[in-house]
């Protein structure tokens, strides 16, 4: 995390994030004492929690409820993931394998059945492009089943964006070739989709970048999974079409 933050206010932060992306609750200093490793009092946590929101971090939607990440909160935890992403079990990784091999060989739906892949495992919507042909979305209507985008008045602006095929483009337009990238709510080129967050990364054949894939969900997402998820997909991808080329 940040050198700003001494080794209390980045578990605590670490704590509300990781327990509002599991619940969409406002976290108040209860549970973080609760489910932390802090040795401290609830009123301890209530005045770092104060100070954190103060610093950019977190803020309270309500008065009398708990506190929820900021864009800028999150983007310090992500960055922090660097060596924490949350490995695949072995099944998993065989299972996605399998499904890469059978759509590659059969040549056919190939970015359909990959974006496919993306919304069942994540339960977002989904985006792969391929070199000179911007691409196939699939499941942009797990979208309303986030807790986020359960009113409409949320969820349209977001549903309208994805149908636009220049907004689809744009989201993978700026993936960086050695790393998966990470783009969180605010720091969105399209206003409709700051209240989501864009996980995306390259894949090639030779060494050489033909395409992207991605997802696109709520800032609210369990990052160290979705990280790994799209890496695996990604790398998978890049040994399957190079065994097959």
């Amino acid at each position: 995390m940040l050198p700003e933050l001494d080794t209390r206010k980045q578990e605590i932060l670490r704590t509300v994030i990781r327990s509002y992306i599991e619940t969409a609750e406002p976290v108040g200093s209860e549970v973080v004492a609760q489910r932390g490793r802090l040795g401290v009092s609830s009123a301890t946590i209530r005045n770092e929690m104060a100070t954190l929101e103060e610093r950019g971090y977190l803020v309270q939607p309500h008065t009398s409820a708990g506190r929820i990440p900021t864009d800028h909160g999150y983007r310090v935890y992500v960055n922090s993931l660097a060596d924490q992403e949350e490995p695949l079990s072995a099944g998993e990784r065989l299972r996605l394998r399998r499904r890469l091999v059978t759509a590659l060989r059969e040549r056919t739906r190939v970015p359909e059945e990959i974006a496919r892949t993306l919304a069942t495992e994540t339960n977002y919507a989904s985006v792969v492009s391929q070199l000179h042909r911007y691409f196939h979305l699939e499941g942009a209507a797990n979208i309303l089943t986030q807790p986020e985008f359960r009113d409409a008045r949320t969820a349209r602006p977001v549903l309208e964006a994805l149908e636009r095929e220049e907004v689809i483009a744009d989201l993978l337009e700026d993936t960086p070739e050695q790393r998966v990238s990470i783009t969180i709510g605010s720091e969105q080129r399209v206003e409709n989709l700051r209240g989501c967050s864009v996980v995306a990364s390259v894949y090639r054949i030779g060494g050489r970048s033909v395409g992207a894939l991605g997802i696109v969900g709520p800032t609210r997402m369990p990052y160290a999974r979705v990280i790994s998820l799209v890496r695996y997909l990604a790398e998978s991808l890049n040994d399957v079409l190079a065994e097959l080329s």
